[in-house]
């Protein structure tokens, strides 16, 4: 009896966390913009420490830019900090495209 008890228990918990990430999802469009916006004014220059202090939750920061990264809009580049190897945020969704170089062949006669 239980165990049975402790699942029933552990289930909830897990149904609870599922109920509030998923609000946290569908309200984050703000948070999103908020954070690409930042990073875009200061293209190369931020760390997530830097918008950690800007916006004001870590949690919320991290969700952000996971979201920004997979939908391509910034990446993650490493350099020299404050401290030692940092990573910076760069934003390439507003970077103009590079054009494609082609290269013809030529035909040649024999």
């Amino acid at each position: 009896m239980l165990p049975y008890l402790f699942y029933i228990k552990i289930a909830s918990k897990r149904n609870m966390a599922t109920v509030q990430q998923f609000g946290f999802k569908n309200g984050s469009a703000g948070l999103i913009e908020t954070v690409y916006a930042t990073i875009r004014n200061k293209s190369g220059k931020v760390t997530s420490k830097d918008l950690d202090h800007l916006i004001g939750n870590k949690q919320d920061v991290r969700f952000a830019i996971t979201r920004l990264t997979v939908q391509g809009r910034i990446k993650r580049v490493r350099g020299f900090g404050k401290v030692g190897i940092e990573y910076f945020y760069k934003d390439i969704a507003s970077e103009p495209a590079k054009p494609k170089v082609v290269v013809q062949a030529e035909a040649s006669w024999y």
